[in-house]
């Protein structure tokens, strides 16, 4: 029914003969009040529609950009080598007194070794003499001491000589049991920013690929996030939440990826 009939039809049923009734102030009352009420009901209505159209558009313009995620791998050659040296020596319950004095022995002739093969005073880093009961069927039965050196260089192959010299240390009367040697990464600090730097180029790459397919192109970049850094052996597929640094190998990969939204047109 239209806005026309329907108050057609108000005036035919409210606008009567004082006989019938209604008097004409109540008839107009009457009118007045569906008249507001309609208007109301269209101004709601106007509302809502601009709310869903701003909804639309909003959302629509929301959606012009792309997130994508880049990578950079680089393979790199460690520039520091550590050798970790462990001292242990063991006593009888007797004994227990000789055992700082057999530790402090072996650490001067191993000083000696490193410092007369190149390695520098500095270079050494020695750690405090730890000791501990052992314990037998019938309680304490004697006492190991340890205590851990280092030595560093970013001579990697003179670190990989001395470790490796098993008949140059017998001669010096030092046989080691527990001895392993790291490698590390000088300047890992400005590997990183050049490796996000590349990550973010590649992931822009992507984006604009992504774009094209649609007839867009990369505007410029929203945000980014970097992943966390797996520095692991060439060719390995290990990855962590929390990311890797191995130490055992020389030659490393370092892999990182970073999360770009870009805003397209």
């Amino acid at each position: 029914m239209s806005f026309n009939k329907f108050n057609n039809n108000i005036n035919k049923k409210f606008y009567r003969p004082a006989s019938s009734g209604i008097s004409a102030n109540t008839g107009n009352k009457i009118k007045n009040f569906i008249n507001n009420k309609s208007a109301i009901i269209l101004s709601l209505g106007l509302i809502i529609s601009a709310l869903i159209l701003g909804c639309f558009f909003t959302s629509a313009r929301s959606q012009q950009s792309v997130r994508v995620v880049g990578q950079s791998v680089k393979n790199i050659t460690s520039d520091i080598a550590k050798w970790n040296i462990n001292i242990n020596k063991n006593t009888s319950i007797a004994g227990k007194n000789e055992g700082p004095l057999m530790i402090q022995n072996e650490l001067a002739k191993i000083k000696k070794y490193l410092v007369s093969n190149g390695i520098k005073e500095q270079d050494i880093l020695v750690e405090p003499v730890n000791s501990y009961a052992n314990y037998g069927n019938n309680g304490i039965n004697g006492y190991s001491f340890n205590q851990r050196i280092e030595a560093r260089s970013n001579d990697i192959a003179l670190i990989e000589k001395l470790a490796l010299d098993t008949e140059t240390m017998a001669k010096e009367n030092i046989y080691l049991e527990n001895s392993n040697i790291e490698y590390f990464i000088s300047n890992l600090a400005d590997i990183k920013a050049e490796m996000l730097a590349l990550a973010t180029t590649d992931a822009k790459a992507r984006a604009n690929e992504i774009a094209k397919s649609s007839g867009n192109k990369v505007c410029s970049l929203l945000s980014a996030r970097s992943g966390v850094f797996q520095i692991r052996k060439p060719l390995s597929t290990d990855v962590a939440d929390y990311g890797i640094y191995n130490t055992s190998t020389k030659e490393k990969e370092i892999v990182v990826t970073v999360t770009a939204t870009f805003k397209v047109k």
